[in-house]
């Protein structure tokens, strides 16, 4: 019967999906009653994972967000309409005439004044408005009889120095751009690194259950030996500390099983709050049945060769690089400001003026009087100290985002070595362990020939068993460590979307 059991044990390194389930429905349900299972696979944890969860679509808002100020930073070149409506009185008081003592009424002008128009600004920094204009003033100098002063025409103001051209103007939507460029490589990163953990904790349920088999199959040992040591005491075959020692075996191995249904519980819940948007504790009470996972596509890594097209695709070198170049186009704005201030300014139009509007306007509209003005504006601070102390600060945040880049890179170099070096000794250690699994199978049949035989002893069949059940425990860790190992060169290389065929449309929608 032992011979039995351990060739059983034997055969069944690696369960299959359905014996999961019938392991694991078991004692989940005689611990939570009725629940709802779940046969899950690891393309399905990626599907449900970027459907909902939080990391992710927090991310994806991000760069929504920043896409809205970017067209926020562009609106401020869009025309708008301009009016405005006056109306008042000023009274001017008269001096007292010296002849009579006597103080003549106070001078009155009443004025009502309106415009329309439509007016902005443009990239290269001009302002302009086209507009009309139309007042009316009277008063006690013409016995308060209306004239209306019209003028309708352009008025535009061109700096020619300080805030001139493109570079100075766009320098908003320049960095909005920037910005939205950031967060669109940190939404691919929060993608990526949500995706690698649900890879990660998706092997760690797997290697958790089989951990748990693992302990269960070396209790199913532990109590045939007791079994067959308590038949052949009963018999006089063997003495009754062979028995005990058995029993206390069956006892310890008893408690490695609570251990490992505790790692399934925990592996459990981890990957769930990954794939779930549930923030009840009902996500406590729900069970998870996996698929046996598919080994990931064997890999032999080539960090020379793969580096450089590892930095058009790792997120945080493309986000060092769009903060160097914010940094550059608030360098290259702060040396603009530097300048003098130099406007051209100018208008031209038409004027009317009649005591009646609708006249006035006539007159403007039929261009009777021609009115233009051209001219310039300097203003010149004395010192500079305000632009230059900027100019200064722009230039060292320059030379700190290249440093800070530089810094990026070099991580990268050695990221990318370490993931490399991770899959060799997986690889090494899935060999190593597997090489060791089969002596200790060697070795516990020899001790349990000896014990029939009457030459051994129950102590070593147990450490032999024990043995036995820990080097299948390195297998299979080592097994998952290989895959783990895979996953994040994957992500150390930037493909682990492509990987796993995501797409990432716009700044909030996922295909997979």
């Amino acid at each position: 019967m032992l011979a039995t059991s351990t060739m059983r044990f034997f055969r069944s390194i690696f369960p299959t999906s359905a014996f999961v389930f019938v392991l694991l429905a078991a004692p989940l349900a005689a611990q939570t009653g009725e629940i709802r299972a779940e046969v899950l696979t690891l393309p399905e944890a990626i599907r449900q994972t970027l459907q909902h969860n939080y990391v992710i679509k927090a991310s994806a808002l991000g760069a929504g967000a920043s896409r809205a100020d970017l067209d926020a930073e562009w609106g401020q070149f869009h025309p708008g309409i301009q009016g405005s409506f006056t109306s008042g009185e000023d009274g001017s008081p008269v001096s007292t005439d010296p002849f009579s003592g006597q103080r003549p009424p106070a001078a009155v002008v009443e004025t009502d004044s309106f415009s329309l128009g439509i007016g902005g600004r443009t990239p290269i920094g001009t302002t302009y408005a086209v507009s009309g204009f139309s007042q009316n003033q009277r008063g006690t100098f013409n016995g308060f009889a209306d004239n209306y002063y019209s003028f309708g025409g352009l008025e535009v103001t061109q700096p020619l120095l300080k805030d001139f051209g493109l570079p100075a103007n766009l320098v908003g939507v320049r960095l909005a751009k920037a910005g939205h460029e950031s967060a669109r490589w940190q939404h691919r990163a929060a993608v990526m690194n949500t995706v690698t953990l649900v890879i990660n904790a998706y092997l760690e349920l797997d290697f958790a259950i089989k951990n748990l088999d693992t302990a269960e199959r070396s209790r199913g040992l532990a109590q045939s030996l007791l079994d067959e040591n308590i038949k052949r005491a009963r018999a006089g075959d063997l003495s009754e500390a062979d028995v005990i020692s058995a029993r206390a075996r069956v006892a310890a191995r008893e408690e490695a099983i609570l251990i490992a249904q505790q790692g399934v519980k925990i592996s459990e819940n981890n990957l769930k709050r990954l794939i779930s948007a549930d923030t009840t504790v009902a996500l406590l009470s729900r069970s998870l049945v996996i698929a046996a996972p598919t080994p990931f596509p064997d890999h032999t890594p080539d960090p020379a060769a793969e580096f450089g097209p590892a930095l058009e695709r790792r997120p945080d070198y493309q986000q060092a690089v769009w903060e160097v170049t914010r940094s550059d186009i608030n360098r290259r704005y702060r040396k603009n400001q530097l300048l003098p201030r130099l406007d051209m300014v100018g208008s031209i139009g038409y004027n009317g003026l009649d005591a009646r509007a609708g006249n006035s306007w006539d007159q403007v509209r039929n261009r009777d009087s021609r009115s233009y003005s051209l001219g310039a504006v300097v203003s010149i601070p004395l010192t500079f100290a305000t632009e230059r102390g900027r100019h200064r600060s722009a230039r060292l945040t320059q030379q700190q985002a290249e440093m800070t880049l530089a810094s990026v890179e070099q991580g990268i170099v050695v990221d990318i070595g370490n993931a490399a070096t991770q899959i060799e000794t997986a690889k090494q250690r899935v060999q190593a362990t597997e090489d060791s699994f089969e002596l200790a199978v060697k070795n516990l049949d020899a001790e349990l020939k000896k014990l029939r035989a009457g030459t051994g002893d129950t102590f070593f069949v147990l450490t032999q068993q024990e043995v036995l059940a820990n080097t299948k425990i390195a297998v299979d860790r080592a097994r998952t460590d290989l895959q783990r190992a895979l996953a994040e060169y994957d992500r150390q290389m930037g493909i682990t979307l492509e990987r796993h065929g995501i797409e990432i449309e716009g700044e909030e929608r996922l295909r997979y």
